[in-house]
């Protein structure tokens, strides 16, 4: 069984893995493609309707997600009771964010949004038909067909989307890629499941569901709002561009959080739950994939962190040069970001969503609180958000503590090597940075450096963790 489990395990990783690395890569791309070629006013006019799409489909999917991959069993009646439940919840929110889309335009005085809102929103519709399918293949560990739906809705949309702007499309552009990526990948999630509504529903599992999901729907709606709250305040006292460059400086920061948070918790969450009456075995589980998380994500961020500025004056141009303090800041707040998700999926598989609730409340409370004192500056409001992460992760370590017998101590052991050794990568990485000759050189040397200054150490120190990440590269037999 514990082959088996391994087994399983190793390949729900991998194509977890491709499913967010995949899906991110495409859109990183077509991302680099739409920043050179178009403005960042352009950016800020979609990034000042993401919080209100963000909460929508938040709201819309309702927290049913996690509730009904922790059922043992689920009827196709309660299925389609969801599945009707969500879609109406989506008419909802896309008909009182139409009538409302005046406000919105008036708030940050753009007019342009009252059309963009009319069909940006639409993508909130769609992603509504799609929570059900979510749900079917995720207790399946179907993350292959996952993977696939998500890597072909961003190439198609992607591609889209570049023949748009060549065609004089602008932010138009933007918008149809978001609409037409949730509208392809819910086809492909409904042509790749086998679960299809065949009776009449059971309404009687909504009330269950909330009692159960009502905590992690106000940490998730927290979350989400204070994730976004930025983009209202910038977008209307410091301007479109301003806006822009923040919200693109965003994207180049939880991209890498969050294809490691996902990746890891993803796979993390089933495998947990299925441990739940093996509480040493899930023990061992959980730090083994704290320790991968850690080796994945500190080098990751601190690395382009050092050369962040040669990168985008390479890729992007010296027009996108403002994002690089922005990012720098916020990629202090990202070390801790996956921890954070993995902690808060051990609060719901132990069945604690109200201390998820609780944890999710400090990090978000302090984020608005630093907010509130430190506003004047774009700079001012980054590092109060990373103040808020860091202080919120001490948190982390007490409630896991309380739930799991994985001490304080040891959990820092798990991940402080790593810290250790990136830190040591990117002040190399960052000397390079000063060498006198060609930008392009210099970002490739930084590079070169940064990968051989990683994991040689980690070689050498014998990485238990490296090890594990090299069998499932190289696809070993266990």
């Amino acid at each position: 069984m514990a082959q088996d489990l391994k087994k399983e395990t190793t390949r729900s990783i991998i194509w977890n893995a491709f499913d967010k690395v995949g899906f991110q890569v495409v859109a990183f791309v077509v991302g680099l493609v739409t920043l050179r070629l178009l403005s960042p006013r352009d950016f800020g006019l979609i990034g000042a309707l993401a919080i209100f799409t963000a909460l929508s489909n938040l709201l819309t999917e309702s927290g049913f997600t996690s509730a009904m991959v922790r059922r043992k069993h689920n009827t196709d009646a309660e299925y389609v009771a969801v599945l009707c439940f969500n879609v109406f919840l989506g008419v909802v929110f896309y008909s009182l964010l139409f009538l409302t889309s005046d406000r919105i335009a008036d708030y940050y005085h753009m007019p342009e949004l009252v059309p963009l809102s009319y069909f940006l929103f639409l993508s909130i519709i769609f992603n509504s038909f799609g929570v059900v399918q979510n749900i079917v293949l995720t207790r399946n560990l179907a993350f292959k067909k996952m993977s696939i739906a998500s890597l072909v809705s961003a190439v198609v949309s992607g591609v889209v989307t570049i023949v748009l702007i060549f065609l004089g499309y602008g932010y138009w552009a933007l918008a149809w890629q978001i609409v037409l990526q949730s509208a392809i990948r819910v086809i492909l999630l409904w042509i790749f499941s086998d679960w299809y509504p065949k009776c009449a529903p059971d309404f009687s599992v909504i009330r269950e569901l909330f009692m159960f999901s009502f905590s992690l729907i106000g940490s998730s709606l927290m979350n989400t709002f204070v994730r976004y709250v930025y983009n209202p305040i910038i977008g209307r006292y410091f301007g479109d561009e301003r806006l822009g460059y923040y919200s693109e400086s965003y994207k180049f920061y939880f991209l890498p959080v969050n294809i490691v948070a996902s990746t890891f918790s993803g796979v993390a969450y089933p495998v947990l739950s299925k441990l739940n009456d093996d509480e040493p075995r899930q023990l061992n589980y959980l730090r083994k994939m704290m320790r991968m998380v850690a080796f994945s994500i500190f080098p990751i961020l601190l690395g382009v962190m050092a050369c962040f500025d040669n990168l985008v004056e390479v890729v992007l141009t010296e027009k996108w040069l403002p994002i690089v303090p922005y990012f720098r800041i916020l990629a202090i707040a990202g070390l801790v970001g996956p921890m954070h998700s993995m902690c808060l999926n051990m609060m719901v598989v132990k069945g604690f969503p109200k201390k998820n609730f609780v944890m999710e409340g400090v990090r978000n409370g302090l984020t608005l609180l630093f907010l509130f004192l430190f506003h004047d500056s774009i700079e001012q409001m980054l590092w109060g958000f990373v103040a808020a992460n860091l202080l919120s992760y001490v948190v982390d370590l007490f409630f896991v503590r309380g739930v799991v017998c994985y001490s304080i101590k040891e959990q820092l052991r798990d991940i402080y090597p790593y810290l250790g050794i990136s830190c040591f990568m990117a002040g190399l990485v960052y000397v390079v940075g000063w060498l006198d000759c060609s930008v392009t050189l210099r970002l490739i040397l930084q590079l070169l450096v940064g990968v051989t200054a990683y994991f040689l150490p980690a070689k050498l120190l014998g990485s238990n963790v490296l090890n594990d990440v090299l069998d499932v590269l190289l696809k070993r037999k266990s």
